[in-house]
């Protein structure tokens, strides 16, 4: 039953794969991806499928960790049997309460009990930090720049376990590039365990080969995590960015600064109308 419980799992990172190429970058062919999705949905029994189908409708997540003995979904107690059913995955699992499929993970990512940041009620501030901003990355490659960027989340006290962080964000990258139009890209993380959704932003104005389209260079990157309870904003926030960044005089002036103060000032007057 791991081989159906996977499946389902994969299903879902293309499914979200999906919507995020339909959200940064619309006029990208997405057949290949439609592809995929379909493939696999025709793998699954069908029992299973429809299941998925009716949580998808419900929820952003239908497939979801246990995380400190919660359904990582809903936020409720999973009885310790049932954990135990979970880890042993010899038949699929559901939760109690919400009737999500629930799966266990070794090793997720984590934010620790308190992060080192006072949060504004409104705007793309809520989402970073001054210290999270890397004017000139050292890196040259696509794995250098994940690398640099998790370690950056991970030095300053926002995410623990670094290596999960990049291994799962190549992860995601072997799927479909994160990166898009424009040269940004958001490589990214999904289901970390507590603290809110967060990002690293890193530059290299000369612009490194990370995926994009036509084997464009890309030299803005928004490394993201996303808890669970995250996972349908996410897309909002990524909406938001992408249409600030969307007109090359925005693209720019944040190119130009040279040290995180003028970064942390860019990007939050430059998302002002589009991050609320």
């Amino acid at each position: 039953m791991k081989h159906v419980l996977n499946n389902l799992i994969q299903l879902q990172e293309l499914n979200f794969a999906l919507a995020e190429q339909e959200t940064s970058d619309p006029d990208s062919n997405l057949k290949q991806l439609e592809t995929s999705v379909q493939e696999l949905s025709e793998k699954l029994p069908p029992d299973v499928f429809n299941r998925y189908q009716q949580l998808q409708r419900r929820f952003p997540l239908a497939v979801v960790p246990i995380i400190r003995a919660n359904c990582s979904g809903c936020g409720l107690s999973v009885p310790p049997q049932l954990i135990n059913d979970v880890r042993a995955g010899k038949l699929l699992q559901f939760c109690p309460h919400c009737g999500r499929f629930l799966y266990w993970q070794d090793g997720l990512p984590k934010s620790p009990p308190t992060v080192p940041r006072k949060l504004p009620r409104a705007g793309i501030g809520r989402f970073s930090a001054e210290q999270l901003m890397i004017p000139r990355l050292a890196a040259t490659t696509r794995d250098e720049v994940i690398a640099e960027l998790a370690q950056s989340l991970v030095a300053q006290g926002f995410v623990e376990e670094p290596k999960s962080l990049v291994d799962l964000a190549l992860r995601r990258e072997a799927m479909v590039s994160t990166a898009v139009e424009h040269g940004l890209a958001f490589p990214h993380v999904r289901n970390v365990e507590g603290g809110g959704l967060t990002f690293a932003l890193g530059l290299k104005p000369e612009g490194i080969k990370f995926g994009a389209p036509d084997e464009r260079l890309t030299k803005i990157f928004f490394f993201i995590v996303i808890p669970p309870a995250a996972s349908a904003f996410y897309l909002k926030l990524l909406a938001g960015i992408v249409q600030a960044f969307h007109e090359a005089d925005a693209r720019n002036e944040l190119l130009q600064c040279e040290t995180p103060e003028q970064m942390w000032k860019a990007i939050q007057s430059l998302t002002r109308a589009t991050v609320p």
